[in-house]
């Protein structure tokens, strides 16, 4: 049996669709992964800075406002000041913070990878007892086949609105007719996250699959 966790992770932060004053009109405002700081007496601002695809008009997301220097993680403070690329993709992925600002969100245009990790299965919690295979009955003529499990636990912490079905088709290389059918005869089982592959994922999902 294989055991792998897959994190599903967006390649940039979600264009934002807004009126820009240069090109008078609504256009997409992408992330420049630059943050600013503006300091006001004891207290700071925080933004992350969104500029036009066509005109370069900046505009900027409200992170933190009217904040206490020492109320903000030491760490934090100085990934702002770097201009983090990966502190930069949380904030630009971040729903709360997109919602506060009445921010309307491309989230179906984002690009995205899978990272995976394939587990040893003498490290899980899984017994032999659960380490099976299903074995399918041959037609006349034909030597028994027997399928390999895996057992895979799927993370889309940035709430991507991904199908469940068009993430594995893209993987294994399937249709997504053909992803129907593995469900459909119990090769493919979502165990939690989900009622079926047309699911869209949600913050985790475990599902197994039997392959050949």
């Amino acid at each position: 049996m294989k055991i792998e966790k897959w994190a599903i992770v967006p390649k940039t932060a979600p264009a934002i669709i807004r009126n820009c004053p240069g090109c008078r009109r609504k256009t997409a405002f992408r992330s420049s992964e630059s943050f600013r700081i503006n300091a006001n007496g004891n207290k700071i601002d925080v933004w992350l800075i969104y500029r036009c695809e066509k005109c370069d008009s900046s505009w900027n997301l409200d992170i933190y406002t009217r904040i206490s220097p020492g109320s903000l993680d030491r760490e934090l403070y100085e990934r702002f000041q770097q201009n983090d690329r990966e502190t930069a993709l949380e904030y630009g992925c971040c729903k709360e913070i997109l919602s506060r600002n009445k921010a309307e969100a491309l989230w179906e245009q984002v690009a995205y990878e899978v990272e995976i990790r394939e587990l040893p299965f003498l490290q899980t919690q899984l017994s032999q007892t659960q380490h099976k295979k299903t074995q399918i009955s041959p037609a006349e003529g034909e030597q028994e086949v027997s399928k390999e499990r895996i057992l895979l636990t799927i993370y889309n912490q940035y709430g991507l609105p991904l199908r469940l079905d068009k993430l594995l088709c893209s993987h294994f290389g399937w249709s997504r007719k053909e992803a129907a059918k593995m469900e459909e005869e119990g090769l493919l089982r979502i165990l939690s996250g989900g009622k079926d592959c047309k699911a869209k994922i949600p913050e985790s999902m475990e599902i197994e699959i039997y392959e050949l």
